[in-house]
């Protein structure tokens, strides 16, 4: 019987060894790895959430809010579009869904109008336009298309036709030149018409 290792014992050990060293290198780069987001990751997850959000905001171009505001009803067979929003409610005139001047009776303050109380014109809501034409031609200006003078009206049906007519004057002195009316679409049986 001999004290040292045979050939194979040797051999044995070499390898076992060598895969020590082997996994001892794996364990230690796994460790070293970052365990954070690269920067395309980031960026496919910022992209996917600006595609939800465009997605999103434009599902419902037109949106009817507030106990104070009941929209007539029609049997249209037209979508809404995605354009500048004049919401006329019982309470105040809306731009976009931004409170521009108060209505108080079906009226809007005589000190809100330009030129009194006999005025057209309501002012705050002249400005609110302007900025928001503004904006409306810097993104189209952006995206390539031209941009449509184009306004939705989103009136209460008790709304004197009167205020009805100052909006409108309003929303013509802001460039503003073709008007749609927002109604809520309803079946035509309801109206007794036919199809």
């Amino acid at each position: 019987m001999s004290d040292g290792f045979t050939q194979s014992d040797e051999q044995f050990i070499l390898e076992q060894r060598a895969r020590q060293k082997k996994a001892g290198r794996r364990k230690k780069k796994a460790l070293e790895e970052p365990g954070g987001l690269g920067m395309n990751s980031l960026m496919d997850i910022m992209v996917i959430i600006l595609v939800f959000l465009l997605k999103n905001y434009g599902d419902e171009p037109i949106k009817v809010i507030g106990e104070d505001l009941k929209a007539p009803e029609s049997a249209t067979q037209l979508t809404p579009e995605d354009m500048t929003t004049i919401t006329v409610s019982q309470k105040a005139i809306l731009v976009n869904n931004t409170k521009t001047v108060d209505v108080k009776q079906g009226a809007v303050d005589k000190s809100m109008k330009k030129g009194g109380e006999a005025s057209l014109l309501i002012q705050p809501l002249f400005e609110g336009l302007q900025e928001e034409i503004a904006k409306k031609k810097r993104e189209m200006r952006v995206l390539g298309q031209t941009y449509e003078p184009t306004a939705t009206i989103i009136a209460d049906q008790s709304t004197p036709f009167r205020l009805v007519t100052e909006v409108m004057y309003t929303a013509g002195q802001a460039e503003l030149n073709q008007f749609k009316f927002a109604v809520v679409k309803v079946n035509r049986d309801s109206f007794g018409g036919a199809e």
